[in-house]
């Protein structure tokens, strides 16, 4: 998700206040209970929640299309390997998840509004990476309802963002944040965003056909499109990987930025 600069020159009004606590609050709920799903299905698959039909998609399924196609030969053998020790959540998952990962559009939206000090690059590669996966891949794709990769993916994503809301809340109210839930925020992502971009990247790679042999010829355009955005999700990770580390640095270190538990210049704003 995207990242915030830690200092803001102006409060916000009590309105945007009460708007953001209540947005943040809301996502992390959701967020919690996305996970609460999987976990509880990672744990005991014989308890998982069976919601294959999204009924609230109805109206707009008309326009989306699903694919079914065979994937590419190294996707196979990953997801067989995996499925061997990682069930796939999709079915007790996906109701929840998809409404609870497009609210995230609203983030793009409060940097434009500047009510929030995001900057916009960053916001806009995390959201509309997440977005793509979601409605671009997983709707559109039923073969990746069964893949291990999805699993990881959006533990991955839950495990980020459940933390990272609670935090943002906390701060707007006015309120430190506990150390344990700062050190949470600004150190899980040294193996969550690794996962969970390389999952993304995966889960999108089996959607692609086979390749071997000169098969590429024959492969539709969004076929190249989505090998081009594997290829690119990388690079992304990168940027994403060290603006976090710069982050984690400001925010616990011990040089310009300050040290855990030290008092922010302004709580107000969640970086």
């Amino acid at each position: 998700m995207p990242e915030k600069t830690v200092t803001r020159s102006r409060e916000p009004s009590s309105l945007s206040r009460f708007y953001l606590i209540l947005f943040n609050g809301i996502s992390g709920m959701g967020w919690t209970y996305v996970l609460f799903l999987a976990m509880s299905t990672l744990f005991d698959p014989s308890n998982a929640v069976k919601y294959d039909s999204l009924d609230y998609l109805n109206p707009i399924l008309p326009y989306i299309k699903p694919v079914s196609q065979s994937t590419n030969q190294i996707s196979a053998s990953i997801a067989s390997l995996l499925r061997q020790y990682i069930p796939s959540v999709y079915s007790s998952t996906f109701f929840a998840l998809l409404p609870v990962q497009s609210l995230a559009i609203l983030e793009v939206v409060h940097v434009l509004l500047g009510l929030v000090r995001s900057p916009l690059p960053t916001t806009l590669m995390q959201v509309s990476s997440r977005l793509f996966c979601v409605w671009a891949i997983v709707v559109r794709y039923p073969a990746t309802h069964t893949n291990p990769i999805y699993t990881t993916m959006i533990s991955a994503w839950a495990l980020t963002e459940v933390p990272r809301y609670m935090f943002y809340m906390i701060s707007l109210m006015g309120v430190e944040p506990p150390k344990a839930l700062v050190w949470l925020r600004y150190s899980t992502f040294y193996i969550l965003y690794p996962l969970g971009a390389s999952s993304e990247a995966f889960l999108m790679l089996s959607t692609i056909p086979e390749w071997a042999n000169n098969a590429w010829v024959s492969w539709a355009p969004e076929d190249y499109v989505r090998a081009g955005l594997f290829c690119i999700w990388w690079p992304g990770l990168y940027a994403m990987y060290s603006h976090m580390m710069q982050q984690r640095r400001k925010v616990l270190g011990t040089g310009k930025g300050r040290k855990l538990g030290g008092k922010p210049k302004n709580r107000v704003k969640a970086d």
